[in-house]
């Protein structure tokens, strides 16, 4: 038997909003990330609460659930399509499932007929203060259970909690002029890129952006005019970048770009764009503000993301020796604008 306690969206606007969804999901940064002790705290009170042996905070991406915490589980992900969360996110409401094996929905599910042989699940949304769905908080037994609204308050609580630590880990890790991400935090983030993309075989680039003759704007305009130059300059990246990409501060007017997917020819199609979208900006055009970049791709030549990160910084240089304004790959003369 499964109860749903709240009334479930129609199921057609629910599909039409899955690609805002997961743009949300990616924009919080959290996916492949390492265990931390606040969500690890969460999942500790809800088996003891509950008395259950199997607790996750659970992310739903487009083809996998992947757990940020769990208790009593030793993988880390499954495939969506076996996500009994999958099935409260996409109702948007909690989820009580008295005995898997008696609901039609449940009942031939691998996680149902092997291990960890669940028979009771009980799950509570994870929406954000945007109305994003991310995932449940739950909790799981291998035997059948019977639940009650209490239980569903008590879980929709402690998910309201996963869910500000996810709000308060972000905004810690976001510079407060620009919104960009902070320093350590870009690294940690970029690190994380560059292990998935080279998982699947994928390209990387790296772009390193620089505002030219900032010290300038700030001299003649004062810093206010500066930080609106910066803050102007970030949000003309992000109406150029893809929700997958990642940007970073990493001090004064410099700023560092990730790339998934992106061999060096596209880096490059970004990067003019980037400087196209950068000099139309009205926050900027009376202040001369353009903007130099170097970038680098990973390879042989840089196996590392310190060195992803050194190399496009060179080609930065580079392209400030050539009169700012322009863009510079890595080791590549002919592809260069």
């Amino acid at each position: 038997m499964s109860i749903a306690l709240e009334p479930a969206r129609p199921f057609e606007p629910i599909r039409r909003s899955e690609a805002e969804r997961l743009d949300a999901l990616q924009a919080y940064d959290i996916l492949d990330t390492p265990p931390e002790p606040e969500f690890d705290r969460i999942t500790r009170l809800v088996t003891r609460i509950f008395d259950v042996p199997i607790s996750t905070v659970t992310l739903v991406d487009a083809d996998r659930q992947w757990f940020k915490s769990m208790q009593g589980l030793s993988i880390c992900e499954t495939p969506r399509s076996e996500s009994f969360c999958d099935h409260s996110v996409q109702a948007n409401a909690p989820l009580i499932v008295e005995d898997a094996r008696e609901d039609p929905r449940f009942a031939e599910n691998p996680q149902v007929v092997g291990p960890p042989h669940i028979r009771f699940y009980i799950g509570a949304p994870l929406r954000t203060l945007k109305g994003h769905v991310l995932g449940a908080l739950c909790a799981i037994d291998s035997t059948p259970r019977k639940a009650s609204a209490r239980d569903i308050a008590i879980l929709t609580d402690l998910a309201d909690m996963v869910v500000e630590q996810i709000e308060l880990r972000q905004t810690a890790a976001v510079d407060g002029l620009t919104g960009a991400l902070r320093r350590s935090s870009f690294i940690d983030s970029a690190a994380t890129a560059m292990r998935q993309t080279r998982a699947r075989n994928e390209a990387l680039s790296c772009l390193l952006l620089d505002a030219d003759h900032f010290k300038r704007i700030n001299d003649t305009r004062g810093h206010a005019a500066g930080d609106a130059v910066l803050q102007a300059i970030v949000e003309s990246c992000r109406s150029v970048l893809r929700s997958s990409d990642i940007i970073g501060r990493l001090g004064g007017e410099e700023f560092c770009i990730m790339l998934p997917g992106a061999d060096e020819r596209r880096a490059l199609g970004v990067a003019q764009r980037l400087q196209h979208a950068i000099a139309a900006l009205p926050a900027t055009q009376g202040h001369g503000v353009t903007v130099s970049i170097g970038i680098s791709s990973a390879g042989p030549a840089h196996g590392d993301l310190s060195a992803l990160i050194s190399a496009a910084d060179c080609a930065l240089y580079a392209a400030k020796g050539r009169g700012r304004n322009c863009t510079v790959v890595s080791g590549r003369d002919d592809l260069s604008g």
